[in-house]
């Protein structure tokens, strides 16, 4: 599991670790140094063949001090010198610690007072570490920092940045047009917000997470945002036992498609079924010929444009409520009277009932419903826009936190499709960042409100059941995009990697 933390979070657990748990700030300055250090190494070895050149641009905070502790570990490997900027009678004790035995080590040091030095000052090298800043620092860059950001982003270096890249807003994940754009960031304690939003991803390039010698439970008990490895997807989904039966995974009812949209219906129906549920029946109106013999297809009275009609509600209902998990909405359409059955299945549905609203199905929704967090909705942007009114510039602006308030605002959980992928309860949320922009393409929603489906079924609690399944979802669109191309993926040829994907996770 990884953790998400915002500014004030890693000050806060920066802050338990010295305070509450007695670890000097010092000794987090060099395990941070040190473990940094390896990760730099560990990347110089295989991009140079030679004693490359290292230059580390260091200010006179405690990123500054990360760097000059970096450049002291670094030293026996490379060719290290420093760039300073900063006033030195503004560090902290443990940066004038590092500051100091860089000196003495006879580690070349430039102090920059002015932006007129800059010209004068060899600021090329092989590889450039940018700890001018560090988190706290904004998208409003000014000073020697912004002149000296100017001329970097024109220099063809292999760049890394200690903790984060200078000029970028590590809550919001704005950036400054000058921002250090790095190839690697090692960051301290967990990654940060801003690095997962808006410009982050580009600017930080592979990010890894330096050991500082703090237990993880420091940082975990300041998280309130998560993010999944292969390694939890195990822990989540629960161990299929030996004497058991179909009955045991679970009953998944899928409401969905129409004549017009037979193909969502069986790209839903066909992932719940190859995603752990026990039996998957599908209430519509057209079967598409790509539905997997497996599922139980149920033909509905349908509406003149070929939706679902009222006149089988009753029939739907009484099968919802044996059903451990329902599914609605994928390709059913907009006629009223299909619409009209979708709230009064919502309606009825047992709080016991894990229920999953996608696609068509939302259009029933306003900012006035009070659900339970059984009901999982899977809204885009533009979706969640129209629920709440909101526009959705504004949402696409802030998704993080409308996903998590309107989560809590509605009493259910919001997995919101953007990138990356929220999924909140109102308390606590996880973030998924795999995935690619090969699946920017129809029929990929419907896939994986499938995959909540089956996960639910066979008892994975809701809120983990769409993590674990966001996750998975992206998982296979790597998977094939990284066999074939991001061109060709369509959602069926995802669906098709989902067995390979989960024999790896399981």
């Amino acid at each position: 599991m990884k953790y998400i933390l915002t500014n004030s979070q890693i000050r806060d657990t920066d802050e338990s670790a010295i305070k509450e748990y007695g670890i000097p700030s010092v000794v987090l300055m060099e395990n941070a140094a040190r473990s940094s250090a390896e990760f730099i190494v560990d990347i110089l070895s295989k991009k140079f063949d030679y004693n490359a050149d290292i230059l580390i641009l260091c200010g006179s905070g405690n990123n500054g001090g990360d760097g000059f502790a970096v450049a002291r570990q670094m030293q026996t490997h490379f060719n290290v010198r420093i760039v300073m900027i900063g006033n030195q009678e503004n560090m902290s004790p443990e940066t004038g610690t590092n500051f100091h035995a860089a000196l003495k080590l006879g580690i070349p040091c430039i102090h920059l007072t002015d932006s007129e030095e800059i010209p004068n000052t060899d600021i090329y090298a092989d590889c450039i570490i940018d700890a001018m800043i560090g988190v706290g620092g904004s998208e409003n860059i000014r000073g020697i920092a912004g002149e000296i950001l100017k001329i970097i982003k024109n220099i063809n270096a292999l760049k890394i940045a200690v903790d984060a890249p200078s000029g970028l807003n590590t809550d919001s994940g704005a950036a400054s047009s000058d921002c250090f754009k790095a190839d690697y960031t090692v960051t301290m304690f967990a990654i940060k917000r801003g690095m997962l939003l808006k410009s982050g991803p580009d600017y930080c390039g592979k990010v890894f997470t330096a050991y500082l010698g703090a237990p993880d439970f420091i940082v975990r008990n300041n998280a309130d945002i998560f993010s999944l490895e292969d390694a939890d997807i195990k822990k989540i989904i629960p161990e299929r036992q030996r004497v058991s039966s179909k009955f045991d995974y679970g009953k998944v009812v899928v409401i969905a498609g129409s004549k017009k949209y037979p193909g969502a219906a069986a790209l839903c129906a066909n992932a719940a079924i190859t995603s752990g549920a026990g039996l998957v029946h599908l209430y519509t109106t057209v079967v598409h010929s790509s539905l997997m013999p497996e599922v139980i297809p149920h033909i509905m009275s349908a509406t003149k444009d070929g939706s679902i009609s009222d006149r089988g509600l009753n029939i739907i209902l009484k099968d919802a409520e044996r059903a451990d998990t329902v599914v609605i909405g994928p390709g059913l359409g907009t006629n009223p009277e299909t619409l009209s059955c979708v709230r009064k299945v919502l309606e009825k549905v047992s709080e016991n009932t894990t229920v999953i609203v996608d696609a068509d199905g939302l259009k029933t929704l306003d900012d006035k419903c009070i659900m339970s967090k059984n009901v999982i909705l899977t809204p885009h942007t533009g979706e969640l826009a129209r629920i709440t009114g909101i526009p959705r510039k504004e949402i696409e602006d802030d998704s993080a936190r409308l996903a998590l308030d309107w989560a809590e605002r509605l009493n259910c959980i919001i997995l919101l499709k953007h990138v990356p992928v929220f999924i909140s309860d109102g308390e606590i949320s996880y973030w998924n960042t795999n995935g690619n922009p090969g699946m920017a393409t129809g029929g990929m929603g419907d896939v994986l409100a499938g995959i909540i489906a089956g996960l639910s079924a066979c008892g994975a609690e809701p809120l983990h059941a769409a993590a674990a399944a966001a996750y998975i979802h992206g998982k296979a669109g790597d998977l094939y995009a990284e066999k074939y191309s991001q061109l060709s993926l369509t959602a069926s040829r995802l669906s098709n990697c989902l067995e390979e994907v989960t024999a790896k996770l399981l």
